[in-house]
């Protein structure tokens, strides 16, 4: 195990001793640079102290565009087309699990086993997801540079890695009985998160998007409550801030009818407001705080409610998962789940919730057995037995939701 120690001449210059182990005996090496030690230490871990003295003693340096190199011109695209929270994220990735690594190297001198040796060494100290996030990053900034119009580099070394298996795990959320129960305790306590909580458990928004929502994205026509995302809030460097016109995807810019019950709620919370008054405020008036809300106010309202034990702890993001639930129990098709949630496509919202959403109602299952049966004429498949399914799924803006 290899360590840096800085140290500081006589004269205020500063270089960095990496001590190392080779065997039984300790050693070191001195470098001007800070980077060069950490990159150093970092070819230690993935190739051992005698591949790196080799290396040291080889002088080797890249000839073409260095995976750094090739790291900065793909963040600096994305520059143009992300967040600058995802900006963030990419950079803090490559800043410190591509450059420690790969740097230094001539981006098209490394070599699937290189990459391998990279992710099977990650795999031992992060998650399988945050281990494939990585990967993922890394081939992207080789696509970019792969590209016809770039030709930055002439292949890609993560086309053949073996990526730990990503383990599936059930959807887990509250029931419709335990988000009630938690209403009712909220009721008794006089807590200003009830609304907040009937909302989220209605219509299964995010608790960055309900949080955030302003009196003036609520528009009443007087038949019906309808709510846009129009803002969100960040946690940006361990600060929660507002965001404009900054949801999740695309799709999470969009407008919901909310249900009866929240209309209700709506209407009592927006007269005589300024429009960009919070909709939901704490006790003090002002807008809700996540890390407050998840360490002190939900975990309060669910042990009052007693819901959960040591085991089991459902999280207000588990009412987002319970909505989907009765969303699609209500009949209510697929695509319109999907839009009311805020997935940008489709395939998200089955992969993500597919599980839980049951594939036939229970009108569609009855006209299933009458075709199976024969008692459907063939010239009918596809007309009428369509038509009846169809007729059987409630209209999300006329059922469930009116």
């Amino acid at each position: 195990m290899a360590s840096v120690r800085e140290r500081v001449s006589k004269r205020g210059e500063r270089t960095w001793q990496v001590l190392y182990r080779q065997g039984t005996k300790q050693g070191s090496k001195t470098f001007s640079d800070l980077g060069e030690a950490e990159r150093w230490v970092a070819r230690i871990d993935l190739d051992g102290i005698n591949k790196a003295l080799a290396w040291l003693v080889e002088d080797e340096r890249p000839v073409g565009i260095t995976v750094a190199e090739l790291a900065d011109q793909f963040l600096a695209r994305k520059a143009r087309e992300v967040e600058d929270r995802t900006l963030r994220d990419y950079r803090r990735d490559v800043d410190n699990w591509i450059i420690p690594w790969f740097g230094h190297r001539e981006a098209d001198a490394v070599t699937e086993a290189d990459v391998q040796k990279w992710v099977d060494h990650m795999s031992l100290k992060l998650a399988r997801k945050s281990t494939s996030d990585r990967h993922a990053l890394l081939f992207a900034i080789y696509r970019f540079g792969r590209a016809r119009s770039r030709r930055l580099v002439a292949h890609n070394p993560c086309e053949e890695t073996d990526l730990p298996a990503v383990k599936r795990t059930r959807i887990k959320g509250t029931t419709t009985a335990e988000w009630r129960a938690i209403l009712a305790a909220s009721k008794r306590r006089e807590s200003p998160a009830h609304d907040l909580i009937l909302f989220m458990g209605s219509l299964g928004w995010r608790w960055s998007e309900a949080a955030a929502l302003a009196v003036g994205d609520v528009q009443d026509d007087g038949r019906h409550v309808w709510v846009d995302v129009t803002r969100v809030f960040r946690m940006i460097e361990h600060r929660q801030v507002l965001v404009v016109d900054a949801a999740k995807t695309h799709a999470g810019f969009r407008r919901t009818r909310v249900t009866s019950e929240c209309a209700t709620m709506f209407r009592q919370r927006i007269i005589g407001r300024d429009p960009n008054d919070y909709v939901f405020t704490n006790s003090r008036g002002n807008h809700w705080n996540q890390n407050t809300f998840l360490r002190d106010t939900w975990p309060t309202l669910r042990k009052a409610a007693g819901v959960g034990d040591a085991e089991r702890k459902p999280t207000p993001h588990w009412l987002r998962h319970m909505a989907v639930a009765n969303m699609a129990k209500a009949g209510i098709p697929m695509h319109e789940i999907q839009r009311i949630i805020g997935h940008d496509d489709l395939a998200t919202t089955n992969k993500t919730y597919g599980g839980m959403v049951a594939t036939l109602s229970p009108q569609g299952v009855a006209d299933l057995d009458a075709v199976l049966s024969g008692q459907v004429p063939d010239s009918e498949h596809g007309l009428v037995v369509a038509g009846k399914v169809l007729d059987s799924l409630p209209d999300p803006l006329l059922g469930e939701l009116e």
